[in-house]
């Protein structure tokens, strides 16, 4: 059996460049300034040996990682990689890495994934969470987030697409305004039976969009059918199915706003099985904007969220709260534009987005 090779340490690299354990430290951790000789002999010893820092040694130490966490309820999403790549470039321009965990959008998995966190001595952690804020157990959980710590150091929690607690940090989109001028732009297009296929309302996101469909018919005078919503759960199989179900209650549909783009292709899908045509018989809109939208056939009309911005921003939030613990919260709201295409206008331009994939 092969023999154990000892793990090469500080004292080794220390030995070889024939300097102290103290100038090693510090020229690793940067923590004082050594001489550019001294550094130069330190880094080659450590190539030499092959010597590779233990960071969770150091945060022991430090209290520091430069390590984040970023937990999203679906890894495989077409609307998170831009997310995460802002997050992650604004990261390294700081000297941190990141780690990404899918949810599967469970509350339970989000809830192990943060307390295993705690004890990796994470600095801190960017959710986008799947937790109902109506929930009766609200208060206990948003008060073990809001305090969140590692034996005593506060691990900032900065909370990504929507807003559960005024004491935590948030970068959020205006959903409502965004879902109301999505349903503002059918209207002025004439369409006078709009359905709406809603993002689920157990998210804080859904309720805002559902909210801006029901103020645009409000503000425009248009009856509300609640036979004309229908809730599915942000897929295209979901989009599909509930399409299908509009179209079997008879009621003269002649447009469609979805909460998100996955839906709102499902149900363009259905429309056209039915032998319908789009935006000819039934115009349809999405939200968010993801690379597909630009792609699909008619091209999706739909409202651009600003997914590089916000995770920019949810960064520059963390590092905010890392070197102040006591400032007041902040809530930062974007705001979505519309993008117009063939799925509304038959003779909007369409570019497609080759970029994002």
């Amino acid at each position: 059996m092969a023999k154990k090779t000892k793990p090469v340490g500080i004292k080794d690299v220390a030995k070889l460049a024939n300097v102290s354990i103290s100038t090693v430290s510090n020229v690793l951790n940067g923590s004082k300034m050594v001489s550019a000789g001294l550094q130069e002999r330190v880094m080659q010893a450590v190539d030499e040996l092959n010597y590779e820092v233990n960071l969770v040694a150091r945060g022991l130490k430090s209290g520091k990682t430069n390590t984040i966490a970023v937990i999203v309820p679906s890894i495989t999403s077409v609307f998170f990689p831009p997310l995460l790549k802002s997050i992650q470039d604004a990261a390294n321009r700081e000297g941190y890495s990141i780690n990404v965990f899918g949810t599967s959008g469970s509350l339970e998995k989000e809830k192990k994934y943060i307390q295993t966190l705690k004890s990796q001595w994470i600095d801190g952690i960017l959710l986008s969470s799947c937790f109902d804020t109506s929930d009766s157990s609200a208060g206990k959980y948003i008060e073990y987030l809001s305090t969140l710590n590692t034996n005593g150091t506060p691990i900032p929690l900065i909370c990504l697409e929507s807003a559960i607690s005024s004491n935590l940090d948030a970068v959020i989109v205006d959903d409502m305004n965004g879902l109301k001028t999505a349903t503002e732009h059918l209207i002025s297009l004439g369409r006078k039976t709009i359905a709406y296929i809603a993002a689920p309302s157990s998210f804080s996101m859904g309720k805002s969009r559902r909210d801006g469909y029901l103020t645009a018919l409000a503000v425009h005078q248009m009856p509300i059918n609640p036979q004309l919503i229908i809730e599915g759960d942000y897929t295209p199989a979901s989009g599909y199915q509930c399409m299908k179900e509009l179209l079997k209650r008879g009621l003269s549909i002649d447009a469609a706003a979805a909460g998100n783009d996955q839906m709102a292709i499902g149900a363009m899908r259905a429309i056209l099985d039915a032998g319908l045509e789009i935006p000819g018989d039934i115009a349809v809109t999405g939200y968010n904007d993801n690379f597909p939208a630009s792609l699909v056939q008619p091209s999706l009309t739909t409202i651009h969220v600003p997914k590089e911005d916000m995770g920019k921003t949810a960064f520059e939030l963390f590092l905010r709260r890392l070197n102040d613990p006591e400032a007041s919260h902040i809530h930062l709201c974007l705001n979505g534009s519309l993008v117009v295409r063939s799925s509304t206008d038959p003779d909007a331009k369409t570019d497609w987005n080759l970029q994002d994939w």
